[in-house]
């Protein structure tokens, strides 16, 4: 039997090892259970936003960002875009779509929003996402004409998640790559991951700013308003 490893994944927002990381799951074979770290989070002793801690100090000082938040992990991975984009080029995955949905959505994958963007839609009951649509689900972080934050992106990315685990999906084929990803020890437990895990949010999150950065700031034993839970 593989030992209980807690693993957090990350993706880079970009091609490349310099930039923020987009997606920051921790996986805890102990609980079965995925929890996603809003890339947002704030960490004192970083000094940052979670996300940036790859980019600082690498593997060590994303360890320690997440053991700021109170949350134990034990190794990590951090994917290059290009991992992403290879493990999903053929997957075609049927989501379910409560509401009509329209994002914003930069006009290539790759590129800042700031530099152009297109409306991309999705509407009810389900759509199947294919190609730069897998992308639009999982990466727009804007809803068009209403209020939005990453833990709506956030909830899309665990709908997509659960789709992809319901139809057997192996996560661990994300990690076959050595160039494009940078692991700090031994991920066997990924393997584990089936349709029995729960899909989890980290709560107590409250909006706040600091040093001019809009940021979420974690509070272990803060009850917080429903709005910030998933």
């Amino acid at each position: 039997m593989l030992p209980a490893v807690s693993t957090v994944v990350t993706v880079m927002d970009r091609d490349g090892w310099e930039a923020n990381t987009d997606v920051i799951v921790l996986a805890d074979p102990s609980r079965r259970t995925l929890l996603w770290v809003p890339r947002d989070t704030w960490c004192p002793r970083l000094g940052d936003r979670v996300n940036a801690a790859f980019k600082l100090g690498g593997h060590a000082a994303l360890l320690a960002a997440l053991a700021e938040l109170r949350l134990h992990a034990d190794h990590s991975a951090c994917l290059a875009r290009g991992a992403v984009r290879n493990l999903l080029r053929d997957a075609s995955v049927t989501v379910p779509v409560t509401r009509p949905l329209v994002l914003r959505y930069p006009l290539a994958p790759e590129q800042p929003i700031e530099d152009g963007e297109k409306l991309v839609r999705f509407d009810p009951p389900s759509e199947t996402l294919t190609g730069e649509r897998i992308h639009q689900w999982v990466g727009a972080r804007f809803e068009q004409g209403r209020p939005s934050s990453d833990l709506d992106r956030i909830a899309r990315q665990q709908v997509f998640a659960r789709s992809l685990l319901d139809q057997g999906f192996g996560f661990a084929r994300a990690l076959a790559d050595p160039e494009l990803v940078s692991t700090s020890g031994p991920l066997e437990s990924l393997a584990t991951v089936d349709t029995a895990w729960r899909l989890r949010t980290l709560p107590r999150l409250r909006a706040t700013t600091i040093d001019g950065k809009s940021v979420l700031v974690h509070h272990p034993w803060w009850r917080p308003s429903l709005r910030y839970l998933r």
